[in-house]
């Protein structure tokens, strides 16, 4: 992203395409493509003053498979072809159910782990929004009581010579 930015940084100071491409050391191509929009957006070389983490706003509309280079792959591309209905499917079902209806209907043909990787890119909100856990606050001391159960580890046992899980109740 830094040197889509950098570009535009060099291209709006005043600088030629081909002298930005030399300094830079990419092709024209590659300046006049990372350019183009800005020029479509009506922006010209030493206009009103852009800062960089404007640039880096803009570059990111006009190129967001820089920022997340998987919504180029095309994986990705037939994920984001069903996306409300993967949205509308994990609001009732689990991931794996999702993919299976989408692939059973035909309409799917990636694999269960791109469309975990879409779903984790691509509706992250929604992902991290089911991860969340809501703490209550601590009752008065006496009204509630709690019981832990857990493996404590591998202790030696003297009677029978040999080691055992350790379990606590």
């Amino acid at each position: 992203m830094i040197d889509v930015v950098e570009i535009l940084e060099h291209w709006y100071s005043g600088r030629a395409k081909s002298v930005v491409a030399t300094s830079l050391g990419v092709n024209r191509e590659t300046v006049s493509k990372y350019v183009r929009p800005a020029e479509d957006a009506g922006y010209v070389p030493g206009g009103a003053l852009i800062t960089t983490e404007m640039w880096v706003e803009l570059a990111r509309q006009w190129f967001p498979e820089l920022m997340v280079p998987e919504l180029a792959s095309p994986g990705f591309v037939a994920c984001s072809a069903h996306h409300d209905e993967i949205k509308d499917g994990l609001a009732s079902s689990t991931l794996a159910t999702v993919h299976q209806r989408l692939r059973d209907s035909g309409k799917l043909t990636v694999s269960e782990n791109t469309l975990r990787r879409y779903v984790a890119v691509a509706l992250a909100q929604q992902v991290r929004a089911n991860q969340v856990t809501v703490l209550k606050d601590d009752p008065p001391p006496g009204e509630e009581a709690q019981v832990d159960y857990g493996r404590l580890g591998m202790w030696f046992d003297p009677k029978a010579l040999r080691r055992r899980t350790l379990w606590a109740f």
